[in-house]
């Protein structure tokens, strides 16, 4: 998952959100640094990424995807999870998309327990600023954010040329990611 599941899964906190977006920026902070809440937080986004990169139930999907994406596979399948959720929003959350992702902004901008990695910090104020999670809804929206993952991997990739293939994929795909989704709740003891 990216972004907005990793919000999604979290308590609506500064400490939870953070400690759930951080580890794809910084490694774990010591325990005295941070409090328990972020902390359960930065373990949870690693849980969920490394069920979200072995679950059985996404196996067709990383084999469709596989042929054209290689190496990018994993970071398809965190957008495409991420563009299927702010699709299907109201079998997630009594809130509207608008209201969690402005919640969730401001929540991140009030996380003050130690300073962030530059990168972190931009990368929340390109998210507010573009308004991310309400982008992810539309096909265009995903395909950005697949085209700007593209230009941050270090290697050649099919990301931007290949965008609109893997968002067009995303309905085709939609019981296995509703059957994970609903996999990663029950193993995190969560009722969406």
């Amino acid at each position: 998952m990216n972004y907005l599941g990793h919000c999604l899964l979290s308590v609506q906190t500064p400490s939870a959100l953070m400690g759930s977006l951080w580890p794809d920026f910084a490694k774990r902070p010591e325990a005295e640094q941070c409090s328990t809440l972020f902390l359960q937080h930065f373990d949870r986004h690693q849980l969920i990424d490394q069920l979200t990169d072995t679950s059985p139930t996404l196996t067709p999907v990383r084999d469709y995807l596989r042929p054209t994406f290689r190496k990018t596979t994993p970071v398809v399948i965190d957008m495409l999870l991420d563009h299927h959720i702010a699709l299907h929003w109201q079998s997630y959350s009594s809130l509207t998309l608008e209201q969690f992702a402005h919640n969730s902004y401001q929540q991140l901008s009030e996380f003050n327990e130690m300073a962030l990695p530059i990168r972190l910090t931009q990368t929340i104020e390109t998210m507010r600023n573009y308004n991310w999670f309400i982008a992810y809804r539309s096909p265009q929206g995903i395909e950005k954010a697949l085209q700007g993952v593209a230009k941050r991997i270090r290697f050649t990739n099919p990301l931007t040329e290949q965008a609109a293939t893997a968002v067009a994929s995303t309905q085709r795909f939609k019981r296995q990611f509703d059957q994970h989704i609903d996999e990663l709740c029950k193993h995190l003891e969560l009722s969406l």
